[in-house]
């Protein structure tokens, strides 16, 4: 396939072309592919990993970028370490031969195709069933592995297989069985009876996180908690020598994200029978305070009706310009309904948020196992991204597409369930106090960061401190130790960060 086939309808792939006068790389608009650059002595060098990258010569700790990421701004080219960067999801990159100069293009451009659908909410249901049947079945080969969660995606995935395909396929489930909070047994049983399949269900981890055997498998610092769930699923997965494997990840981002200005963008684009429906529904005190919520200010409310985001949270231990843009890119910041909207729809398909396809791809293909994202399929997405409020959104329902769709194949305790708490898997794993003092002990000053702050939080009230910030920053200085290490040829009686 050309290249401009792939640009135009590639699926997930990580494609080099040389003109014979430039090389041009490019990566799938969902990142499925990963793919890293590094220029050394004159020439560059592209691979799937970070790894044979740092093979090429001693790179330094990117503290700048640390900083970022820890922050939840990450700049997206940069990878952590300081000269070896990531051809973007969706873009091309070009290299001019000789010279060397490079430039970077997006040619997948998600907003132009907001908001265009016009069809009813019938010929929705109809056309997102087709549209996600199609996507399992180009992940889904017989005898693949699916990641039940208990949650509606990877349940919708599980069903959609075996109702599309006939064929058998292994169910796995991560329980913990101290942790009754995050107790989803019956939710993946109940799908596993619908398929007709035994549930294999492995037991999540539940000692305390280890940052140096993280680091070591992955080598660049990834935004992510540390569950406990992928470890043991993809080391049960890999003992049966099961290939593929398919999950629900980011049904949650595409399908629309809750709490987005949906009633005050509903009032917005004119719906007002829909929104007069929805309060009869949900009682007219619910639409009231969702409308108010969505029009008036914070600045403008009763105390009690004001609630910081996360990033209000983060905000006092980081420093200028770090904090402004941390909370400016805050998408749960207030804002005008209908702008909101739309930005919480494509904040999904942004470099920074697919970045974590391809962590998955890499974590995964390291146990030998191709991970595959249903939800992550390019035609599913663009028709996702293409519909209005009123057919994608209801203020009080998560997801009302996708059961609506598909709802006569789930179960129903799946579609009427709470989520559960995943949380208190991470609580039981990291101690706050733990994360700074892995901060201290790094001796490593990442710019903009409010240590003080921290240093000071820490003694009296470390419980308070936001569990995921700390997370990130233990990461990334842990990280930026070892790189150092690795830059001083510094083995410590563990292998290099990033080594093949």
């Amino acid at each position: 396939m050309s290249l401009d086939a792939l640009l135009l309808d590639g699926m997930r792939f990580a494609a080099i072309h040389w003109d014979g006068v430039r090389l041009i790389a490019s990566r799938d608009p969902i990142g499925l592919a990963p793919l890293f650059y590094r220029f050394v002595e004159g020439a560059v060098w592209l691979s799937t990993e970070v790894g044979p990258l740092l093979c090429l010569g001693p790179s330094a700790p990117d503290l700048e970028a640390l900083s970022a990421r820890a922050a939840f701004v990450p700049l997206d080219e940069r990878t952590g370490w300081v000269g070896i960067h990531r051809v973007l999801p969706g873009s091309t990159l070009e290299i001019e031969v000789p010279g060397l100069a490079i430039r970077s293009t997006p040619y997948w451009r998600p907003e132009s195709r907001f908001g265009t659908y016009r069809g009813n909410y019938a010929d929705a249901l109809s056309e997102f069933r087709a549209r996600f049947g199609a996507a399992v079945n180009r992940c889904f080969e017989p005898g693949s592995a699916i990641l039940l969660s208990g949650g509606v995606d990877s349940a919708a995935v599980a069903v959609t297989a075996r109702a599309n395909t006939g064929a058998a396929s292994h169910l796995v489930h991560a329980h913990f069985s101290a942790l009754p909070k995050t107790d989803e047994r019956q939710y993946a049983s109940a799908v596993a009876s619908v398929v007709g399949l035994p549930l294999h269900v492995v037991s999540g981890l539940t000692a305390p996180w280890d940052i140096c055997a993280e680091l070591d498998t992955h080598g660049i610092p990834y935004n992510w908690l540390p569950y406990g769930m992928d470890e043991p699923i993809l080391g049960h997965l890999a003992a049966r020598k099961i290939g593929v494997a398919l999950d629900g990840h980011d049904g949650d981002g595409v399908l629309g994200a809750p709490g987005g200005a949906v009633w005050g963008s509903l009032v917005f684009s004119g719906e007002l029978r829909r929104v007069a429906a929805y309060a009869w529904r949900d009682g007219a005190k619910r639409a009231v305070r969702g409308i108010a919520a969505d029009f008036v200010p914070p600045g403008f409310r009763p105390q009690r009706f004001r609630s910081p985001t996360y990033m209000d949270l983060v905000a006092p231990y980081l420093r200028e310009p770090l904090r402004s843009r941390s909370l400016r890119d805050d998408i749960f910041r207030w804002g005008w309904p209908v702008n909101r909207w739309k930005r919480r729809q494509l904040q999904p398909l942004l470099p920074r948020a697919v970045i974590s396809f391809e962590q998955k791809e890499i974590e995964a293909a390291r146990a030998g196992i191709d991970l595959r994202h249903p939800f992550a399929d390019r035609k599913l997405v663009e028709f996702l991204v293409s519909l209005p409020v009123s057919i994608k959104s209801d203020p009080g329902r998560a997801k009302p597409l996708l059961v609506d769709a598909l709802g006569d194949m789930l179960p129903e305790v799946i579609y009427t369930r709470r989520k559960s708490d995943y949380m208190a898997s991470v609580r039981e794993r990291v101690e706050p106090r733990w994360c700074i003092d892995k901060v201290c002990a790094s001796k490593i000053r990442l710019p903009h960061v409010e240590y003080t702050r921290l240093f000071e939080d820490r003694e009296s009230h470390p419980e308070k401190l936001p569990l995921f910030f700390l997370v990130n920053l233990a990461r990334v200085h842990e990280f930026a130790r070892q790189a150092c290490d690795l830059q001083h040829g510094l083995v410590n009686g563990r292998r290099h960060v990033g080594a093949v």
